[in-house]
């Protein structure tokens, strides 16, 4: 028998749990390689934020990914990121903030 599993996470921006769906996962991998994780698949540490414009930008303006992962990371990789991040929102359409039921 199959059982059917929402997985939740916390969101690094307003610490609320979400279903994993409606979140975007950015990846510290074992090199301390930090990247965006367009599958939420890769292997290592994550970190995760809502879809959700204003999210997006006070996670990059606070440098939330510092905390989260335990590190400072340059400026350099955070435009890297955050221009990553910005290609795939107009890429798959969610650019639009997103509202919970």
């Amino acid at each position: 028998m199959k059982t059917d599993r929402n997985y939740s996470r916390k969101s690094i921006v307003d610490n609320q749990i979400y279903p994993i769906d409606q979140l975007i996962r950015f990846n510290k991998n074992k090199f301390n390689v930090i990247s965006f994780d367009e599958f939420k698949n890769l292997e290592g540490r994550g970190a995760y934020c809502l879809i959700n414009e204003e999210q997006i930008k006070v996670l990059f303006k606070k440098r939330l990914l510092n905390k989260a992962f335990r590190q400072n990371i340059d400026q350099e990789i955070y435009n890297n990121i955050q221009k990553e991040v910005e290609e795939w929102l107009v890429k798959t359409g969610k650019k639009e903030s997103q509202t919970l039921m």
